[in-house]
């Protein structure tokens, strides 16, 4: 058994241009810790041609994690943190929604390949909600959107591809409804300022509009090849914040341009195509299923982020794929890639 090297090539590419943004907006306390975050997400993939990670899937190992996922949600309530969705071990935070991912995955893929015949039945698509509700319930009160957000449009896109077009219909109605009372109902006045400023950020230029503004002001001093390495001055002098998290494709880009962002979106793309074309040679229905949603997840978070750094989406607070700082998102992202290896090569000696 093997490893796929087109795989490692994509991520080994994605980690240098991290890596290398950490350091030219002068991060470099993070550029090392996030060179650790790499080092033990390539160890972990690697550690699939011995571990089986597949039997998550198939052993009653599952129902365990299922368990300590959501009690490592709700440990978040209930330890001091200067938000709730982190958790904080020495100088590390940690993020229980970035791990519970995994698990959320898995307990989709296992549910929609059982009755994925029967998901156009009311009861049973209503019953693959059920299931995955308390992930998406814990996350909304924490409060974390764009986590929330990621979570349920991998539920709702994933069990679309089962579904007739009235009862999908149906469905987004629903949706039109459940949103509107979210947004009357559930959501917090700053998460209601973020999308506000998303249209108009000049009604608080100073305060809530404040990062849009800082955002579209790197993305327009960027052009075409950018302002060189080392010389991406917003992200650097500190104008531009959350410059090495949420906005480090910005920070990227500015350093850039829109070659560099042009070769993300390749490299991101490569990596969704691979993704892709090996499910077709995998004959077992719960792999087959687990790399369609994988697909969807990474797809969905790409797609989301990159409208963030863009500013043509609102900001949710979300990690870039394999760019961002953090060992959370970056290793969560490292074992599902070995689930997927596990379940790919296992028949291959």
């Amino acid at each position: 058994m093997k490893l796929n090297y087109k795989i490692l090539l994509i991520l080994t590419l994605l980690m240098l241009i991290s890596l290398n943004t950490l350091f030219s907006i002068g991060k470099i306390e993070y550029f090392y810790r996030n060179l650790l975050f790499w080092i033990i997400s390539f160890l972990i993939i690697f550690s699939s041609l011995i571990l089986k990670y597949d039997a998550l899937l198939k052993t009653n190992l599952f129902y365990l994690f299922y368990i300590l996922s959501l009690l490592a949600l709700i440990s978040t309530f209930l330890v001091p943190s200067r938000e709730r969705i982190w958790i904080q071990i020495g100088s590390f935070n940690f993020q229980p929604s970035e791990f519970a991912r995994i698990i959320f995955i898995i307990t989709l893929a296992i549910f929609i390949s059982k009755y994925y015949h029967l998901l156009n039945n009311n009861f049973y698509l209503f019953l693959s909600f059920l299931v995955i509700l308390p992930f998406l319930f814990i996350i909304f009160l924490q409060p974390d959107l764009g986590m929330f957000l990621i979570y349920f449009l991998t539920w709702l896109i994933s069990v679309s591809f089962f579904l007739s077009p009235s009862k999908i219909f149906k469905l987004g109605f629903l949706i039109i409804v459940f949103i509107s009372l979210i947004w009357f109902f559930g959501l917090k006045d700053y998460q209601k300022e973020r999308i506000l400023n998303f249209i108009n950020p000049y009604r608080d230029p100073l305060k809530s509009g404040y990062n849009l503004i800082q955002l579209r002001i790197t993305l327009g001093s960027a052009g075409l090849l950018g302002k060189g390495p080392g010389q991406n001055t917003q992200a650097r002098l500190g104008f531009l914040p959350s410059s090495h998290t949420d906005f480090i494709l910005a920070s990227f880009i500015e350093e850039r341009g829109v070659v560099g962002l042009a070769l993300y979106i390749f490299l991101i793309l490569f990596l969704l195509s691979v993704l892709y074309k090996e499910n077709k040679f995998i004959k077992d229905p719960l792999a087959i299923v687990f790399t369609n949603i994988l697909i969807i997840h990474l797809t969905i978070r790409f797609l989301i982020t990159v409208g963030i750094n863009l500013s043509i989406f609102p900001i949710i607070g979300l990690a870039v794929p394999f760019l961002s700082y953090g060992g959370s998102h970056l290793i969560s992202d490292a074992i599902l890639i070995a689930i997927w290896h596990s379940l790919r090569y296992k028949e291959i000696v």
